[in-house]
Protein backbone atom coordinates (compact mmCIF):
# COMPACT_ATOMS: atom_id res chain seq x y z
CA UNK A 1 0.00 0.00 0.00
CA UNK A 2 2.78 2.67 0.82
CA UNK A 3 4.62 1.63 -2.20
CA UNK A 4 1.53 1.96 -4.31
CA UNK A 5 1.12 5.86 -3.11
CA UNK A 6 5.12 6.11 -3.78
CA UNK A 7 4.52 5.53 -7.04
CA UNK A 8 1.19 7.00 -7.53
CA UNK A 9 3.17 10.34 -6.65
CA UNK A 10 6.04 9.60 -8.90
CA UNK A 11 3.89 8.34 -11.96
CA UNK A 12 1.16 11.20 -12.56
CA UNK A 13 2.30 14.29 -11.26
CA UNK A 14 5.77 14.24 -12.45
CA UNK A 15 5.29 13.49 -16.29
CA UNK A 16 2.31 15.98 -16.03
CA UNK A 17 4.75 18.53 -14.26
CA UNK A 18 7.72 18.04 -16.42
CA UNK A 19 4.73 18.10 -19.56
CA UNK A 20 3.68 21.59 -19.05
CA UNK A 21 6.91 22.94 -17.82
CA UNK A 22 8.39 22.03 -21.68
CA UNK A 23 5.09 23.47 -23.05
CA UNK A 24 5.71 26.51 -21.08
CA UNK A 25 9.51 26.59 -22.73
CA UNK A 26 8.38 26.28 -26.06
CA UNK A 27 5.05 28.58 -25.90
CA UNK A 28 5.81 30.51 -23.51
CA UNK A 29 7.55 34.09 -23.25
CA UNK A 30 9.84 35.01 -19.96
CA UNK A 31 8.09 37.59 -19.85
CA UNK A 32 5.19 40.23 -20.44
CA UNK A 33 7.87 42.42 -22.69
CA UNK A 34 9.25 38.75 -24.61
CA UNK A 35 12.56 38.25 -23.86
CA UNK A 36 13.68 38.26 -19.98
CA UNK A 37 16.69 40.04 -21.56
CA UNK A 38 14.32 42.79 -22.65
CA UNK A 39 12.53 43.07 -19.21
CA UNK A 40 12.98 46.93 -19.31
CA UNK A 41 11.78 47.49 -22.20
CA UNK A 42 8.31 48.06 -21.28
CA UNK A 43 6.31 51.29 -20.67
CA UNK A 44 6.74 50.75 -16.53
CA UNK A 45 10.24 51.43 -16.56
CA UNK A 46 10.31 54.80 -19.18
CA UNK A 47 7.68 56.06 -16.34
CA UNK A 48 9.80 54.98 -13.53
CA UNK A 49 13.20 56.66 -15.17
CA UNK A 50 10.58 59.92 -16.09
CA UNK A 51 10.06 60.13 -12.13
CA UNK A 52 13.67 59.79 -10.96
CA UNK A 53 14.29 56.09 -10.30
CA UNK A 54 17.59 54.72 -11.59
CA UNK A 55 17.31 51.47 -13.15
CA UNK A 56 20.30 48.98 -12.76
CA UNK A 57 20.52 46.83 -15.96
CA UNK A 58 22.01 43.49 -15.53
CA UNK A 59 25.05 41.68 -17.28
CA UNK A 60 22.47 40.16 -20.11
CA UNK A 61 20.36 42.83 -20.94
CA UNK A 62 20.79 44.61 -24.14
CA UNK A 63 21.41 48.56 -23.59
CA UNK A 64 20.76 50.28 -26.56
CA UNK A 65 22.14 54.00 -26.58
CA UNK A 66 21.20 55.54 -30.02
CA UNK A 67 23.01 58.54 -29.49
CA UNK A 68 26.47 56.79 -29.37
CA UNK A 69 25.34 54.78 -32.42
CA UNK A 70 25.04 57.76 -34.59
CA UNK A 71 28.38 59.65 -33.49
CA UNK A 72 30.17 56.62 -34.03
CA UNK A 73 28.21 56.34 -37.70
CA UNK A 74 27.70 52.43 -36.32
CA UNK A 75 24.53 50.28 -36.40
CA UNK A 76 24.25 47.74 -33.88
CA UNK A 77 22.61 44.70 -34.84
CA UNK A 78 19.93 44.19 -32.25
CA UNK A 79 16.34 42.95 -32.30
CA UNK A 80 15.13 45.01 -29.83
CA UNK A 81 13.07 48.38 -31.23
CA UNK A 82 13.34 51.54 -29.13
CA UNK A 83 10.06 53.73 -29.04
CA UNK A 84 10.41 57.13 -28.05
CA UNK A 85 7.42 56.91 -24.54
CA UNK A 86 5.18 59.76 -23.89
CA UNK A 87 4.93 59.08 -20.76
CA UNK A 88 1.42 60.98 -20.21
CA UNK A 89 0.03 58.48 -22.32
CA UNK A 90 1.87 55.36 -20.76
CA UNK A 91 0.59 56.62 -16.79
CA UNK A 92 -2.79 56.06 -18.83
CA UNK A 93 -2.07 52.27 -19.39
CA UNK A 94 -0.59 52.05 -16.41
CA UNK A 95 -2.92 51.20 -14.00
CA UNK A 96 -1.18 51.28 -10.64
CA UNK A 97 2.25 51.75 -9.32
CA UNK A 98 3.02 47.80 -8.56
CA UNK A 99 2.87 47.70 -12.43
CA UNK A 100 6.32 49.40 -12.32
CA UNK A 101 9.09 47.01 -11.88
CA UNK A 102 12.29 49.26 -10.41
CA UNK A 103 15.62 47.08 -10.73
CA UNK A 104 17.82 48.16 -7.73
CA UNK A 105 20.29 47.32 -5.29
CA UNK A 106 19.13 45.79 -2.03
CA UNK A 107 20.05 48.12 1.11
CA UNK A 108 18.72 47.82 4.53
CA UNK A 109 17.09 50.84 3.91
CA UNK A 110 15.02 49.38 0.92
CA UNK A 111 14.50 46.10 2.39
CA UNK A 112 12.75 47.58 5.37
CA UNK A 113 11.02 49.46 3.15
CA UNK A 114 9.59 46.24 1.64
CA UNK A 115 9.07 44.15 4.88
CA UNK A 116 6.63 47.11 6.11
CA UNK A 117 4.77 47.73 2.90
CA UNK A 118 1.38 45.57 2.82
CA UNK A 119 1.66 44.74 -0.86
CA UNK A 120 4.63 42.39 0.25
CA UNK A 121 2.39 40.43 2.70
CA UNK A 122 -0.89 40.62 0.46
CA UNK A 123 -0.31 38.07 -2.16
CA UNK A 124 0.80 35.69 0.81
CA UNK A 125 -2.32 36.19 2.92
CA UNK A 126 -4.26 35.85 -0.30
CA UNK A 127 -2.51 32.65 -1.06
CA UNK A 128 -3.00 31.75 2.94
CA UNK A 129 -7.04 32.32 2.36
CA UNK A 130 -7.19 30.34 -1.33
CA UNK A 131 -4.86 27.49 -0.94
CA UNK A 132 -4.90 27.45 2.23
CA UNK A 133 -8.23 26.60 2.56
CA UNK A 134 -8.11 23.87 -0.35
CA UNK A 135 -5.69 21.96 1.42
CA UNK A 136 -7.64 21.82 4.70
CA UNK A 137 -10.78 21.46 2.61
CA UNK A 138 -9.19 18.07 0.94
CA UNK A 139 -7.32 17.17 4.00
CA UNK A 140 -10.35 16.37 6.32
CA UNK A 141 -13.71 16.77 4.25
CA UNK A 142 -13.36 12.91 3.57
CA UNK A 143 -13.17 12.36 7.47
CA UNK A 144 -16.57 14.37 7.71
CA UNK A 145 -18.74 12.79 4.93
CA UNK A 146 -17.60 9.71 6.47
CA UNK A 147 -18.55 10.07 9.79
CA UNK A 148 -22.04 11.45 8.82
CA UNK A 149 -22.72 8.83 5.94
CA UNK A 150 -21.41 5.58 6.60
CA UNK A 151 -23.81 4.17 8.70
CA UNK A 152 -26.39 6.03 6.77
CA UNK A 153 -25.89 5.40 3.48
CA UNK A 154 -25.44 1.38 2.49
CA UNK A 155 -21.96 0.86 1.51
CA UNK A 156 -20.48 4.48 1.97
CA UNK A 157 -16.89 3.62 3.54
CA UNK A 158 -13.85 5.68 3.72
CA UNK A 159 -12.89 4.76 0.15
CA UNK A 160 -16.26 6.49 -1.22
CA UNK A 161 -15.46 9.45 1.32
CA UNK A 162 -12.45 9.76 -0.41
CA UNK A 163 -13.74 9.63 -3.92
CA UNK A 164 -16.21 12.39 -3.06
CA UNK A 165 -13.56 14.58 -1.53
CA UNK A 166 -11.18 14.15 -4.70
CA UNK A 167 -13.40 16.32 -6.60
CA UNK A 168 -11.98 19.13 -5.39
CA UNK A 169 -8.42 18.35 -6.23
CA UNK A 170 -9.95 17.46 -9.80
CA UNK A 171 -11.60 20.95 -10.10
CA UNK A 172 -7.99 22.19 -10.68
CA UNK A 173 -7.64 20.78 -14.29
CA UNK A 174 -10.37 23.42 -15.20
CA UNK A 175 -10.49 26.07 -12.88
CA UNK A 176 -6.39 26.77 -12.52
CA UNK A 177 -6.06 27.48 -16.36
CA UNK A 178 -9.52 29.54 -16.48
CA UNK A 179 -8.53 31.66 -13.57
CA UNK A 180 -5.25 32.56 -15.19
CA UNK A 181 -7.51 33.31 -18.65
CA UNK A 182 -10.01 35.07 -16.93
CA UNK A 183 -7.13 37.03 -14.85
CA UNK A 184 -5.23 38.21 -18.27
CA UNK A 185 -8.68 39.07 -19.71
CA UNK A 186 -9.91 41.04 -16.72
CA UNK A 187 -6.28 42.58 -16.57
CA UNK A 188 -5.85 43.56 -20.36
CA UNK A 189 -9.64 45.54 -20.43
CA UNK A 190 -9.66 47.01 -16.36
CA UNK A 191 -5.44 46.59 -14.99
CA UNK A 192 -4.60 45.66 -11.47
CA UNK A 193 -7.67 47.65 -9.88
CA UNK A 194 -9.66 45.19 -11.90
CA UNK A 195 -7.95 42.04 -10.73
CA UNK A 196 -8.33 43.35 -7.37
CA UNK A 197 -12.24 43.47 -7.37
CA UNK A 198 -12.08 39.57 -9.32
CA UNK A 199 -9.64 38.46 -6.34
CA UNK A 200 -12.18 40.47 -3.95
CA UNK A 201 -15.69 38.97 -5.46
CA UNK A 202 -13.51 35.30 -5.58
CA UNK A 203 -12.64 35.46 -1.70
CA UNK A 204 -16.58 36.79 -1.25
CA UNK A 205 -17.57 33.67 -2.94
CA UNK A 206 -15.52 31.57 -1.44
CA UNK A 207 -16.30 32.53 2.22
CA UNK A 208 -20.01 32.60 1.37
CA UNK A 209 -19.83 28.68 0.00
CA UNK A 210 -17.99 27.57 2.79
CA UNK A 211 -19.87 29.31 5.28
CA UNK A 212 -23.51 28.11 3.72
CA UNK A 213 -21.75 24.64 3.66
CA UNK A 214 -20.94 25.30 7.89
CA UNK A 215 -24.52 26.39 8.89
CA UNK A 216 -25.81 23.92 6.48
CA UNK A 217 -24.06 21.13 8.16
CA UNK A 218 -24.44 22.10 11.64
CA UNK A 219 -28.07 23.12 11.65
CA UNK A 220 -28.82 18.64 10.56
CA UNK A 221 -25.91 16.84 12.74
CA UNK A 222 -27.09 12.70 12.46
CA UNK A 223 -28.89 11.93 15.55
CA UNK A 224 -30.95 15.37 15.96
CA UNK A 225 -32.94 14.18 13.29
CA UNK A 226 -33.06 15.52 9.50
CA UNK A 227 -29.94 14.14 7.82
CA UNK A 228 -28.31 16.23 5.60
CA UNK A 229 -28.22 16.36 2.08
CA UNK A 230 -24.77 14.72 0.67
CA UNK A 231 -25.90 16.97 -2.94
CA UNK A 232 -26.27 19.82 -0.87
CA UNK A 233 -23.38 19.99 0.86
CA UNK A 234 -20.53 18.50 -2.02
CA UNK A 235 -22.19 21.69 -4.26
CA UNK A 236 -21.66 24.53 -1.46
CA UNK A 237 -18.63 23.01 -0.91
CA UNK A 238 -17.33 22.67 -4.40
CA UNK A 239 -18.43 26.87 -4.92
CA UNK A 240 -16.40 27.43 -2.42
CA UNK A 241 -13.35 25.46 -3.74
CA UNK A 242 -14.00 26.88 -6.84
CA UNK A 243 -13.87 30.32 -6.46
CA UNK A 244 -10.66 29.51 -3.64
CA UNK A 245 -9.29 27.87 -6.76
CA UNK A 246 -9.90 30.40 -9.27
Amino acid sequence: QHVAWRVSFAAVPAPILIFVAVLTMVYGQDHPAGKWSERHNVLATEIAIKKGHEVHYDHDEHIINEKEDLEDGKHKKTDITVHEVDVAEAETLVKSTVDIAINESLTWKSAFTILVSPLTWLPSLAYLTTFGFELALDAKMADVIYVIFNKNIPGFDQETAGYYTSIFGFLNLVTRPLGGYIGDVVYRTTGTKGKKYWTLICGLLMGAGSIGGGVYLSQRQPGQGELPSLAVLMGAFSVAAIFSEL
